[in-house]
């Protein structure tokens, strides 16, 4: 999975908390059972603001607020960086998998 690039969007709405994204996730890229122990794979996210920052680290409200992009990265590719930090998007080319976020559910056709 490192290095590949995929554009999703995931409505956050649609989820209970932090539990439901992961489950998703390791759905969405089956990789079940990968996310949670937090060995292989970390989950980050990138706020309004630029920063990045370890998925679960804001109350479930806050964090859906905040969002607007989820990367998965490798735990060594995570433990490089430093907490909060802000990265250029060209940084983050080729190193993890991307997801776009929606913060409100589209509307039906």
């Amino acid at each position: 999975m490192q290095g590949i690039a995929v554009g999703r969007g995931v409505d956050l709405t649609a989820f209970g908390g932090y539990d439901d994204l992961i489950t998703e996730l390791e759905n969405m890229f089956e990789i079940k059972g990968e996310l949670r122990p937090r060995n292989k794979w970390e989950v980050v996210y990138t706020d309004n603001e630029g920063d990045m920052m370890l998925v679960g680290d804001d109350p479930w409200p806050e964090f859906c607020k905040m969002a607007k992009k989820i990367c998965i990265y490798s735990s060594e590719e995570v433990k490089k960086m430093t907490p909060k930090c802000k990265l250029p998007l060209s940084s983050l080319d080729g190193e993890g998998t991307i997801l776009s976020l929606e913060s409100q559910p589209k509307p039906e056709a």
